[in-house]
């Protein structure tokens, strides 16, 4: 994820994936797109309005699903609801990347809320919201303050909290969930309308944001990809609960605590597993991807990782090093330049750097990691609506290239954000062959900002590469195009992506200034 900045934020909401999950990108910016009336007065098609209506029901069970999520809403009062509701709304209409209304916001709030009282899990939750004539007075009520929020126009996030505060004297006098379940549904709902990446952070998502920029997390001990839906270990890291339990690259996770992880994103199979220090989780393995699963009680630690990896010649004879590059933060830079000093010191004079699967970090980060391999130039350049989100970055004025030789770098689907930033950059200067398949597409930037005792983490703008094309949603192509294999390669010199790329060098040598 691009991220300019973070701020702090308590345990509002303590933790868990709340929204749904992101299989989506932001829309094309405005003038990329033809201009459309405001969201809060059309009526859309109906196959897309199944399809929303869907998506909001998954996100309510989703987050009524987690227990100290409902456990947090049901002890939440009235006016500290009010408090994060209002300066949350106000983020989001001073500082997202589009504008946006408080009306809108209203509406959003109002239809999660009454979407809510249709879903299982929130009825299961609040018994009192089975009550059928209640939650029919209550879901009339609220149909009709949608009517007119329609109509109203608040220019101020107090005005915008009134509606909040509506909402839940109606919920006191007819239906009676505890106000903070009123207070979820407004905030949740709100995000849910926005792009992917704009969400209310919680405790514990903020220290998941702080582990990944630090190199450091709390899991198993192992990095998973996705073949096909299926879920196999990458990368079993020493010391960690996988190692100790005795599990090897190419088994296969068919399920967490019971519930298959079959066709999950990779990002909530990650999270059913990640969890604090000392606790155990429950994973089915399937050895080597074969044969019966297993259940294997993993106990999750503190697991601190260096972001340049798997340090290596490939090819003696052609002189080929390769290092993968696992995330960008404030030590990557120094890293990649220490592991390239080392690989030419063996005599490596072709090189192969890995972002597959690199979730990207922090966006300053990219930029000072593309002065190891570019002299000078445009890295990218961002553009929104508030103060300091539109700029253009280059290579830092004092930073040297560390690598001029030729260049191979390997990228997948899951390779985004600032990983992608990086690849545009090497792309457009003409420094490196691109090998594998297209990117993922995430060419947004977030910050964190306190909303009363929580944070949101909000898009600001998009991202643009050195010719000015927009990577959100687009990603990024490679020149040569590497399918993905059914399984994990057993060693990197089997990697057919390794290969391709070893070979693209051989083909042509990229021109350098």
């Amino acid at each position: 994820m691009l991220l300019l900045g973070a701020a702090g934020c308590a345990a509002i909401f303590p933790k868990g994936a709340y929204w749904r999950p992101y299989e989506g990108h932001l829309a094309p910016p405005p003038a990329e797109r033809p201009a459309a009336p405001d969201a809060a007065r059309t009526v859309p098609p109906a196959e897309k309005l199944a399809a929303e209506r869907a998506a909001l029901q998954d996100g309510i069970t989703r987050r009524w699903s987690d227990e100290d999520f409902f456990d947090s809403a049901r002890r939440m009062d009235a006016f500290a609801g009010r408090c994060v509701y209002s300066d949350a709304m106000e983020i989001l209409v001073w500082c997202y990347v589009d504008p946006l209304s408080y009306r809108r916001l209203i509406g959003a709030g109002l239809m999660s809320l009454r979407a809510a009282l249709e879903n299982p899990k929130f009825r299961q939750r609040f018994p009192v919201a089975a009550d059928t004539a209640k939650r029919e007075q209550f879901a009339e009520a609220l149909d009709i303050l949608a009517l007119k929020a329609r109509a109203a126009d608040p220019w101020l996030p107090f005005q915008a909290s009134d509606w909040l505060a509506v909402a839940i004297e109606k919920n006191r006098a007819m239906l009676g969930v505890p106000d903070g379940a009123v207070v979820a549904e407004f905030l949740f709902g709100a995000m849910d309308i926005l792009d992917p990446y704009t969400r209310f952070l919680t405790h514990d998502m903020n220290r998941q944001y702080d582990e990944q920029l630090e190199g450091a997390y709390t899991g198993i001990g192992a990095e998973i990809v996705t073949r096909d839906g299926r879920v196999f270990l990458k990368e079993i890291f020493a010391g960690g609960g996988a190692a100790k339990a005795g599990l090897k690259v190419g088994d296969e996770i068919v399920a967490v605590e019971g519930q298959s992880v079959a066709g999950l994103p990779r990002a909530e199979i990650s999270r059913r597993m990640r969890g604090r220090p000392g606790t155990e989780v429950k994973v089915s393995v399937k050895p080597g991807g074969e044969g019966e699963p297993r259940e294997v009680a993993i106990v999750r630690a503190v697991i601190r990782l260096p972001d340049v990896r798997d340090l290596q010649i490939v090819d003696a004879d052609k002189r080929v090093g390769y290092l993968r590059l696992t995330v960008f933060n404030g030590r990557s830079e120094g890293e990649l330049r220490r592991a390239i000093r080392d690989l030419a010191g063996r005599g490596a004079k072709r090189l192969i750097l890995d972002l597959r699967d690199n979730p990207g970090g922090s966006l300053l980060d990219a930029v000072s990691v593309t002065g190891v391999f570019l002299s000078r130039g445009r890295v990218l350049t961002t553009r929104g609506r508030m103060l300091g989100a539109t700029w253009d970055y280059d290579v830092p004025v004092f930073e040297s290239p560390e690598w001029r030789g030729p260049l191979a770098v390997l990228i997948n689907e899951n390779t985004a954000s600032a990983s992608e930033v990086l690849a545009a950059a090497l792309q457009r200067h003409g420094l490196a062959v691109l090998v594998g398949r297209r990117t993922f597409g995430k060419g947004a930037v977030q910050i964190v900002l306190g909303a009363g005792g929580g944070g949101v983490c909000v898009t600001i703008a998009r991202v643009y590469d050195p010719k000015n094309e927009c990577l959100e949603g687009r990603g990024v192509e490679p020149a040569r195009v590497v399918e993905q294999p059914a399984k994990p390669a057993a060693t990197v010199q089997e990697d057919l992506a390794v290969r391709a790329a070893i070979a693209a060098m051989d083909a042509a040598t990229p021109a350098r200034p």
